[in-house]
């Protein structure tokens, strides 16, 4: 009896978490939140007084378990994202045709996840849950599966920006870019983890994903067009303090100034790890040991980092 108690424990803890697949073609996508989301947001404008607990009832408490995984990971305080659904609610208002159906990007999602399997055939395969969230992620994981704050992948040619907010402005990000995010996080899925902190670790973890992402679909999630010019004073600054413990100059959402465009971290992990893909003979076991950094110094000396920007990269 007890053999049969804990093993039906273990299936009730396994059956929390996200069913993966070694099948590119097997997760679901679930977009009903963006649904439940627009349900909620049309009662809230007749009734804002009410918002936190129309949101919690129609929008959080049905949701997804992705939704909620969201929620903890990403919003984590109900009065905030009422006041800023509210506040913003022109651009909620304009996006909504944009992202209540994604049924043409299907199709890309599914062409990226093979591309993914062709390189890397241990590949994993989780649910993907498209949520609404108030400018606080674009993308995450947890345990079920990789979760996409859609609001900031909303911009399209026909977007009418005037009542958006500049600061959404900088941060927003085209709607055909859905599938490269999903590309970024499933790498993220995908990879071993690491007890390390450091600037450096933080990094090679962001730039990784950047790098295997761009082998998939051809390009980056983050947009590095603003580091033209710059790229070797962020270099410099960035090995003055790749052993230290921080992240947040370094990080996607630090506000940009003229000397550190955003995504730098990510930017300067996407070279390590580009720099060591190339000189490695065997791409294969490259791309595995890229996914499954153990030393992170160790990884950047094998990487030939300084060679490689010398050669190919400052001197172009």
């Amino acid at each position: 009896m007890k053999t049969n108690t804990l093993l039906l424990l273990l299936l009730i803890s396994l059956s929390a978490f996200s069913k993966t697949s070694p099948d590119p073609a097997a997760p679901k996508l679930y977009t009903s939140d963006i649904e439940n989301f627009y349900t909620a947001f049309d009662l809230v404008l007749k009734d804002t007084a009410n918002a936190n607990q129309i949101f919690k009832e129609k929008y959080f408490s049905v949701g997804t378990k992705g939704l909620k995984d969201f929620y903890k990971l990403k919003i984590n305080d109900l009065d905030k994202f009422s006041r800023f659904i509210i506040k913003h609610q022109e651009f909620y208002k304009s996006i909504r045709k944009d992202i209540t159906n994604i049924d043409d990007l299907k199709k890309k999602i599914y062409a990226n996840n093979k591309a993914f399997k062709d390189i890397y055939p241990d590949a994993v395969f989780p649910d993907i849950y498209f949520v609404v969230g108030r400018f606080s992620s674009n993308g995450t994981i947890s345990k079920r599966g990789l979760l996409i704050g859609i609001e900031i992948l909303s911009l399209t040619e026909e977007s009418d920006t005037e009542k958006w907010h500049q600061g959404m402005l900088k941060i927003i990000m085209k709607r055909d870019h859905i599938p490269v995010t999903v590309a970024h996080e499933l790498v993220h899925f995908n990879q071993g983890k690491t007890g390390e902190t450091t600037l450096l670790s933080k990094s090679l973890r962001e730039g990784a994903a950047e790098f295997i992402a761009e082998l998939i679909c051809g390009e980056t999630d983050g947009d590095y067009t603003n580091f033209s010019g710059k790229e070797q004073r962020i270099w410099e600054d960035f090995q003055k303090v790749k052993d230290e413990q921080l992240w947040g100059l370094w990080s996607s959402w630090v506000r940009e100034s003229d000397e550190r465009p955003r995504n730098a971290g990510y930017w300067t992990g996407y070279l390590i790890c580009k720099s060591y893909y190339e000189q490695r003979e065997d791409k294969s076991l490259a791309l595995k040991e890229i996914l499954d950094i153990k030393d992170s110094q160790e990884f950047y000396d094998k990487s030939k980092i300084e060679v490689y920007l010398k050669r190919d990269f400052f001197n172009k």
